[in-house]
């Protein structure tokens, strides 16, 4: 269910317009507006508040849902870049996207206010992640790590190039990888201008990777707080960051996989489950020092994960895969669809229900 925007959003659109004519075209964000089948859009990021759900994805689209099944679409969202990740605390919500645009409610989701927008950098946000209701990190394209201690009012915009003081990293491995063309272009997700998934947006040139490679200007893809200062951020091409005193400093590291990791889970008994690229699944049980690449069967890209109401691991990716892990066993179990959706992102919802979000919008099981 997606509801028609109404005239006390209409007026705030209308303000919301008028406060911007000051400003230069370029940098002028465009409210989203209404769509009837939002909810059948490309869909990337959900997260679940004390009173509902909620879902963002392509051209400004925030969702939200009392049970998962029945969505309505916000009231009044600032931008209709394509948003890529949700998050909550202490009753407040934060979304991050394209042109590195930060938003945020205090109403669960129904109206939102903008907090960053700077096309010109040409840097997405891919995750978001606050402590509090205070301070709060996001990550994105190129090394851009952004925080805040105001709840978003000020953020501070650094690199993670600055940022690493130390390294744990066989550099002759690395550069062997490095220079294996096989894996030069490999089906990275991303999401283009129009808010489709565009596997080709890496299928570049080498100078491209070696940003990467040489200067650690790798794209951040996910971020997991651990507690106790430890925080660890998964990036592209098998590198990782892991920090010990709460993100000031970091050592990068990298995955026995060479390919990008798109998720990160915090496990029972200290463990750590990355996941991303061609369907490889890795796992550690000392903060990364060492992983274990386990045997998941499974060819697709897993690009979304949460913890189900067991505790156990659910990833889901391309070729509507869904993939669960049980600990106990170490065993996997698959489902996919070749020919289904292309998931992005799940969450587990009220009753036990599934909530799965991706190229065709909103799903339920």
């Amino acid at each position: 269910m997606v509801r028609l925007i109404g005239f006390a959003a209409a007026v705030a659109v209308a303000a919301f317009s008028a406060s911007l004519t000051a400003q230069p075209a370029h940098e002028m964000p465009r409210p989203a507006y209404p769509a009837r089948l939002a909810d059948q859009s490309l869909i990337l990021g959900l997260a679940a508040t004390s009173q509902n759900l909620v879902a963002v994805g392509e051209r400004g689209h925030v969702l939200t849902s009392t049970d998962g099944v029945e969505w309505t679409q916000a009231d009044f969202v600032p931008v209709q870049s394509t948003l890529t990740r949700v998050t909550y605390a202490d009753g407040r919500l934060w979304a991050v996207g394209h042109d590195s645009t930060i938003i945020h409610s205090y109403d669960y989701g129904a109206t939102w206010s903008l907090q960053y927008f700077e096309p010109e950098w040409e840097k997405p946000l891919l995750d978001v992640h606050f402590f509090d209701r205070r301070n709060g990190v996001a990550i994105g394209a190129y090394g851009l790590l952004m925080r805040t201690v105001d709840a978003g009012r000020n953020w501070q915009v650094l690199d993670m190039a600055d940022l690493v003081t130390s390294e744990a990293i066989d550099w002759a491995e690395a550069a062997e990888d490095f220079f294996d063309e096989d894996d030069l272009y490999e089906d990275e997700i991303w999401v283009d201008d129009d808010g489709d998934v565009d596997d080709d947006f890496y299928d570049a040139d080498l100078d491209f990777d070696r940003g990467c490679y040489e200067f650690m200007e790798c794209h951040l893809n996910a971020f997991l707080d651990l507690g106790n200062g430890r925080q660890m951020i998964a990036a592209e091409r098998g590198y990782g960051f892991r920090s010990t005193d709460g993100g000031e400093s970091w050592e990068s590291f990298r995955f026995p996989y060479g390919g990008s990791m798109f998720g990160l889970l915090a496990l029972p008994q200290d463990q750590i489950m990355a996941f991303g690229l061609r369907g490889h699944v890795q796992l550690s049980s000392d903060f990364g020092d060492q992983w274990e690449v386990l045997d998941t069967r499974l060819q697709s890209s897993l690009k979304g994960g949460t913890l189900d109401s067991r505790g156990r691991p659910l990833m889901v990716g391309s070729g509507a895969a869904r993939l669960r892990y049980e600990p106990d066993t170490g065993q996997f179990s698959l489902s996919e669809d070749r020919l289904g959706s292309d998931f992005v992102t799940v969450l587990m919802g009220p009753n036990g229900r599934v909530i799965l979000g991706g190229s065709d919008g909103l799903e339920h099981e």
